[in-house]
């Protein structure tokens, strides 16, 4: 059996978290009980800015790739470059595009991540595929799954503390994410001011999944700070149907609020034109 498929979900955070560790091709990975992921095969650096790590796990039968996509340096660790790539040319316009419910320019980074993991997965059709990313890194992981040419290709993807990037997406990029949808692990901490975009659960790549986390300083709670596992490493989320009926209660509620102001539009019209029928002459 696969690594990846017996790690619990405080492990897959662990995991997660090594893409921000200075990983060296040859190196050996493993989780701090001792668990072996594999060995890094490569460390990948674009000059938009994309940056993550391949780790390969030799089977006899096939092999068992994992890529971390790295998430940004961080305010408190950019330097001109960091903020230049990653910043000014990825998140800002991104966050705006989300807020703004329009498809923008796409940056470089994100296809840069989407052509690499296509081209990952075409060198070897039978390995399977895990996918991590937090942060900007689950922007760009999210982006190249839903332009994946080789679903069947993809084990499972766990994604972190990304904004929605579903509203970037065309109709065609669309429909491949809705194939992968319970391959993808979406992870949302509400409390977490990075998180934008995810105003019900079906505009949305993967299944999403809201984190019962504890309030934090906003660098913490980005950082997987809030997250709290019980004793067999189970991450704590809220359950799907507390959030689905909150979103139908506001949906309710706004409609009804809609239909209340209908009728008393109509009501005020009805009104006026019998005020005006009063002065107009008899035919």
């Amino acid at each position: 059996m696969d690594v990846n498929a017996q790690l619990t979900d405080q492990q897959r955070v662990e995991l997660a978290g090594l893409e921000y560790q200075p990983l060296g091709v040859g190196d050996h990975v493993r989780l701090s009980n001792g668990k072996r992921v594999g060995r890094v095969k490569r460390a990948f650096y674009k000059q938009d800015g994309l940056r993550g790590t391949i780790i390969v796990n030799h089977h006899q039968d096939h092999k068992e790739i994992t890529v971390l996509f790295r998430g940004s340096s961080g305010l408190r660790h950019g330097n001109p470059t960091t903020w230049s790539n990653e910043w000014l040319a990825t998140n800002l316009p991104i966050g705006r595009s989300i807020v703004e419910h329009r498809v923008g320019e796409i940056p470089s980074q994100l296809k840069s991540a989407a052509s690499l993991l296509n081209r990952l997965m075409q060198q070897d059709l039978t390995a399977h595929y895990y996918i991590y990313g937090h942060s900007l890194g689950a922007i760009n992981a999210q982006y190249a799954l839903a332009n994946c040419d080789y679903p069947a290709c993809l084990s499972e993807a766990w994604l972190y503390e990304g904004p929605n990037v579903y509203w970037l997406l065309n109709d065609q990029q669309k429909a491949q994410a809705a194939i992968l949808r319970n391959k993808i692990n979406n992870y949302i901490d509400s409390l977490d001011i990075v998180t934008l975009g995810y105003t019900d659960l079906h505009h949305a790549i993967g299944r999403v999944r809201y984190v019962q986390s504890i309030l934090l300083d906003p660098i913490s709670q980005h950082m997987w700070g809030g997250y709290q596992f019980d004793q067999n490493g189970r991450l704590y989320t809220k359950p799907v149907a507390e959030y689905r009926e909150k979103i139908d209660r506001e949906l309710i509620e706004h409609v009804s609020q809609a239909s209340s102001s209908w009728r008393q539009w109509r009501q005020e019209q009805v009104k006026k034109r019998q005020e005006l029928n009063r002065w107009l002459p008899y035919r």
